[in-house]
């Protein structure tokens, strides 16, 4: 198919995305809620996750491929950081989320019907960034949870959505956490989307999508003075890493 064809079953097969995806995440997070609520110590994030990456992979037909996804187990307990490409992350990673992990988000997650609860009932980490003293001691609390509870912490450093073949600037929050805890570092990069998903021109297209999980960047013996320099270090490997990436064939 060509042209003004492809263009209109493409947008067709994004609304029915979703729709259908709309759907399946109110049902996924209502269970996964109803799941942590009974069995508090079970693994309802990864259920959750895993299922959502199934059945949003079959309807959008893409094919998610992991490399070295090894990485992320023989690092745990690790701070894990993905480049953040869209709306669409937690399809895109959901079937890489490990066990014994917890998410970094924004504090307004929690107001989200029915998600936002499940978000809070799974022990994940909800910074406020505008409010400094409130992050710094969620950080704290965060990192004396990793050591105690030796669960790893997924978040995106960029903060907000970049579609950009350039990362932007990191926050600094999960790279206190990891200095603090002294645990490792696993980045994780992505192939790029735009040619699978143009969420301006409501466009979805079917195709393959490649992570890569990198060899894990140890923070033990660093300071708080080293901030800056392991900022720097991992966002300069992650940019390297997704240019690679982008450039090999598909």
């Amino acid at each position: 198919m060509r042209g003004p064809v492809r263009r209109a079953v493409a947008r067709v097969h994004f609304v029915l995305a979703c729709v259908v995806g709309a759907l399946s995440f109110v049902a996924v997070s209502l269970g996964g809620l109803l799941y942590a609520l009974l069995r508090p110590r079970g693994s309802a994030a990864v259920h959750l996750s895993r299922i959502f990456h199934r059945v949003m992979t079959t309807i959008l037909g893409w094919r998610v491929t992991v490399e070295d996804s090894a990485h992320v187990a023989d690092s745990a307990p690790a701070v894990l950081m993905a480049v953040h490409k869209s709306n669409l992350d937690i399809v895109v990673y959901g079937g890489l989320y490990p066990r014994r992990a917890v998410v970094i988000g924004k504090k307004e997650i929690a107001k989200i019907p029915v998600f936002g609860w499940f978000f809070r009932a799974t022990g994940n980490i909800l910074l406020d960034r505008r409010d400094l003293q409130s992050a710094i001691a969620s950080i704290t609390a965060a990192a004396a949870r990793v050591r105690e509870e030796k669960i790893s912490v997924w978040v995106f450093p960029e903060g907000h959505r970049n579609s950009s073949p350039t990362l932007l600037p990191f926050k600094k929050g999960a790279f206190h956490l990891a200095i603090a805890a002294q645990v490792p570092i696993v980045p994780i990069v992505c192939t790029p989307l735009g040619g699978l998903l143009d969420g301006h021109r409501l466009l979805v297209f079917p195709g393959r999508i490649r992570l890569r999980v990198l060899p894990a960047i140890p923070t033990e013996g660093l300071v708080e003075a080293d901030l800056d320099t392991l900022v720097a270090r991992v966002r300069e490997r992650m940019q390297e890493a997704q240019d690679r990436l982008a450039a090999e064939p598909a």
